[in-house]
């Protein structure tokens, strides 16, 4: 599924390529629309989207997406006359909707020009466009059209992107200047940015009267020589602080009281005459169009960041609504759409007024921003509900009815800087849905927010709430010593009892065990947390205490520099009603487990199978760099004469070889003395001397004693491995991380690296069989993955894979023969054209070497036919997972036979099946 900044960025290039367009609507408007779906991620005919649909009686539409959008388009010189077409494309929707088959009128409508845009609501809004806009400004608009994405668009008109970013970069450049040149204390310059950032905005917005801000700037830039920013502008942020009205003269005639969250400590701080025009250009900005959510995930960035650098990313709205919507939109939705009466109408708002909100990780305050806004409008909606109830009984309209308060919005997080940019957040946003929704409380003085802390949200206690929403931290557990240190990864241990993993899945725990019955939460997590061990300590934690997934992302892309692939997750804890709706990835599903799939999908209960161990290892450990050498080194020990270096000097693999090596070829050496007691290591004396230099001296601080005392060995030897590689004429490696499961075939004098999958096979049936699509249809069920990439765990993938048996020679024989024929023709091209199988594959993917692909299809059909498969689901994934879990089960239940590898425990694998080796 594709974030927020991806859309963007694809409609940023699809404004490129038809921003030209001069042509006719009949030619080029279905490929127009075609791409404009594939921008949102999703392809026009699996969204069930039809062309030329002649439904309506009044003509045919040139797209319609049933129960949700109409579009009509015309050609590009039509831009100007849009209005004069609105009638037809009106006209379909009216007669779009077919009470005998109960099809409903679509939601939207669309009139396109190609370079202009017109959005209608017609069941809601028949006289006027919800949105008009051009070609060019669709990146910039794209949450309007969020319904090709299967989503709820977004129609906001009052907050620019554009706009809030280049306000935070000039407030940026300011910030720098001012730390470069330590114009104050540092907490001192944070404070002034906040405080004046507070100050633009309100002054935009009337809250501070007379525009003193700005007047002060405009005499710094002309006076700054003889005048202090210290002394006035520090004097106007004690004026805001200060109650007393006795001194409001000048400047500052017409200010208020703010209040002593804001303005508790007035930065004082000297600005030069350059940095006062640099700030009087920023009051410049139209404050009342800045996005909240945008500028404080900007701004929170460089001032929190001790290198003071500004972030290029944001937490895109639409990515925070898949948390917000599911989690305290719908059920809401639901509950006021039930509302029959004024009477129930009210009593549902006073408990609306009363329901909390807790992000426990609230960084700069977005998704309490979104949330609150969210609540601000369904206070609205409900409003409106009770007012037409009354109406239309006849009642009178109660009045003096409540507001949602701002101070329900709870949020805590480690980094100062953070909350007190959670505060403006919510403060900004306070005044904003005051000008959109109506009265809450007043805009001044500010509403106290301490219910925004700064804590350890892991040690510290969490408030009472009525939901939670979030994005905790992404940090890998690999990382976390190095973060937090011993004495903290000693506590987590301790706390949780889960071990040490992804930082996010403590959060999840936290979560669950902080909500009542009946209440709702949404996080983001990294999407460990729907695989393998992080998945036991978090979501299968979360649904063992009753917690039921009712809307989840499995994984899409985070917006950052980190690249960071997450899972998206609401769920309700110990419900009093089962629920019966969920939607995975946006589509409807009868149920999600915890592995973020359809119950129909799910392969987490698979059985580790007996057959399959002792046959798939991790390469060695060495722990120590100095055991790695040149080639130069390598070739100088193997011409020695006084021992058989060979012996202890071995090519050395690793994943980035099998990935990129056109001969998936080792392309260091290593010293690796087996286990070999030292008195054995010392016939090959030139070997022991590099090692003795380069690692004994690392080894001697090691924290374990084998390790400081074997100093000459590796720090995990593997010798289940080598013992099952002993006498084997070759056998296959893969690399651990990647695309894809790419596999090669080794000599047994290679020692494959930790960073490699060893496979104690030699024969070309098995090679088949773990290149097929099977194998990696079903390790990308089981497996987790890295970022976007497969991650191979033989405890998940191999042992619980289920190879085919009983099988036929002619079936065993087949597969060999299409192994071989694949592997020659892949190393063919790889050695002609001079690149690794990585490249090869995207070059295939890409519609390049349509022979291999044809190979690597008569394989997989090979395969297939084994298990006694049809050719048609030799590459479906999701039927392949289906059944080998199905198979798997059997097994493990003893209901089918299951000895694939009999007679393989002795001699090569090739000569124990009577097959050729090559």
């Amino acid at each position: 599924m594709r974030n927020g900044e991806q859309i963007r960025t694809a409609l940023t290039q699809f404004v490129a390529r038809w921003h030209t367009y001069a042509g006719t609507e009949r030619s080029e408007a279905q490929t127009f629309l075609n791409e404009l779906f594939e921008c949102y991620g999703r392809n026009r005919k699996d969204a069930g989207a039809v062309f030329e649909d002649a439904h309506a009686s009044t003509g045919i539409m040139d797209l319609h997406l049933p129960g949700m959008l109409i579009v009509e388009m015309k050609a590009p010189k039509e831009s100007t006359r849009l209005d004069q077409h609105r009638k037809q494309a009106l006209d379909y929707w009216h007669n779009s909707a077919d009470v005998a088959t109960s099809r409903p009128a679509p939601q939207f409508v669309v009139l396109s020009s190609f370079h202009r845009f017109e959005i209608w609501e017609p069941g809601k809004y028949p006289n006027a466009p919800l949105l008009t806009f051009s070609l060019e400004e669709l990146p910039d608009r794209y949450e309007s059209l969020m319904v090709l994405a299967g989503d709820e668009p977004l129609f906001h008109t009052g907050s620019s992107k554009e706009l809030t970013k280049a306000a935070a970069i000039s407030v940026a450049k300011v910030y720098l200047d001012l730390r470069e040149r330590q114009a104050a204390p540092p907490e001192s310059i944070q404070r002034f940015i906040l405080q004046m950032v507070w100050l633009f905005f309100a002054e935009d917005f009337g809250m501070v009267e007379g525009r003193p801000t700005e007047h002060t700037l405009r005499f710094l830039t002309q006076h700054g020589d003889f005048w202090s920013s210290y002394l006035m502008l520090g004097g106007l942020f004690t004026s805001l602080n200060d109650s007393d009205e006795y001194g409001r003269h000048g400047v500052l005639k017409g200010t208020q009281y703010v209040n002593g969250d804001l303005f508790a400590q007035p930065a004082l701080v000297h600005l030069t005459t350059g940095e006062a025009a640099a700030l009087l250009a920023i009051a410049d900005y139209n404050w009342r169009q800045v996005d909240p959510t945008i500028f404080g995930s900007l701004i929170e960035g460089f001032l929190s960041n001790d290198r003071g650098v500004l972030g290029a990313h944001y937490t895109h709205e639409i990515d925070i609504l898949k948390i917000v919507r599911p989690t305290i939109v719908t059920p809401w939705r639901a509950r006021i759409d039930a509302v029959t009466t004024p009477d129930e109408g009210v009593a549902l708002l006073e408990e609306l007024c009363r329901f909390r909100v807790l992000d426990p990780a609230c960084g700069c305050g977005n998704f309490l921003y979104v949330a609150y806004r969210e609540l601000r409008h369904l206070e609205h909606t409900l409003k409106e509900r009770v007012t037409e109830l009354a109406k239309s009984s006849g009642l009178p309209v109660p009045t003096g009815l409540p507001y949602f308060p701002l101070v329900n919005m709870q949020g805590i997080d480690v980094v100062p800087m953070a909350t007190a940019v959670a505060r403006v957040t919510l403060w900004m946003g306070h005044r904003q849905m005051i000008e959109r929704y109506g009265p809450a409380e007043p805009p001044l003085p500010l509403v106290s927010l301490r219910s925004i802390s700064t804590a350890d949200a892991l040690r510290a206690p969490w408030p009472e709430t009525d939901c939670i929403v979030g994005n905790p931290p992404f940090l890998g557990s690999q990382f976390l010593r190095e973060a937090h240190g011993d004495d903290y990864l000693k506590w987590l241990g301790k706390t949780f009892g889960v071990g040490i993993k992804d930082f996010c899945v403590y959060w999840f725990r936290r979560t669950q065990d902080h909500l009542k019955p009946g209440q709702r939460a949404g996080l983001v997590g990294t999407n460990s947390i729907s695989q393998n061990r992080a998945r036991s300590a978090s979501l299968d934690y979360v649904v063992d205490q009753g917690g039921v997934i009712t809307d989840a992302v499995s994984s899409q892309l985070w917006p950052g520099e980190a690249k960071v692939h997450v899972s998206l997750v609401n769920w309700v804890k110990s419900p009093a009603a089962p629920p019966t709706e969920f939607t995975l990835d946006k589509e409807p599903v009868t149920g999600i487990t915890t592995e973020l799939k359809g119950p129909e999908a799910s392969t987490s209960k698979a059985v580790l199978l007996t057959p399959n161990k002792g046959r798939c290892f991790q390469g060695p450990i060495p722990l120590g760099d100095g055991f790695i050498i040149t080639a130069d080194e390598a070739d100088a020990l193997i011409r020695r004469t006084e021992a058989n270096y060979r012996e202890v000097v071995r090519p050395y693999l690793i994943g980035e070889d099998v990935a990129d090596d056109p001969a998936q070829a080792p392309r260091r050496w290593i010293i690796d003395f087996a286990q070999r007691p030292l008195e054995a290591a010392m016939e090959f004396p030139a070997a022991l001397a590099i090692v003795r230099e380069e690692v004994k001296p690392k080894r001697e601080t090691n924290s374990r004693k084998a390790r400081r005392d074997r100093w000459w060995l590796f720090g995990e030897q593997a010798i289940g491995m080598r013992t099952a590689l002993a006498g084997l004429p070759r056998y296959i490696a893969a690399g651990r991380v990647g695309k894809r499961l790419l596999l090669t075939w080794c000599e047994p004098w290679t020692c494959p690296s930790d960073l490699v999958y060893v496979f104690a096979f030699d024969d070309d049936y098995s090679m088949g069989v773990l290149s097929s699509f099977t194998h990696s249809a079903w390790a990308r069920a089981q497996s987790s993955t890295l970022e976007d990439r497969l991650r191979y765990t033989p405890t998940s993938a191999f042992l619980p894979f289920p190879w085919p048996y009983p099988v036929t020679d002619e079936q065993r024989g087949r597969v060999a023969e299409a192994s071989r024929r694949m592997i020659a023709r892949r190393q063919e091209i790889c050695a002609e054209e001079q690149f690794g199988l990585t490249r090869l594959y995207n070059l295939v993917d890409e519609g390049a070497y349509a022979d291999l692909k044809n190979l690597h299809r008569e394989l997989d059909e090979a395969v297939a036919a084994c298990y006694g498969w049809p050719k048609s689901i030799a590459q479906d994934k999701d039927e392949i997972a289906r059944r080998l879990f199905a198979l798997n089960a059997e097994i493990a239940a003893g209901q089918r036979p299951y000895a694939p590898f009999a007679g393989r425990d002795g001699g090569s694998t090739a000569q124990q099946l009577g097959l050729p080796v090559g």
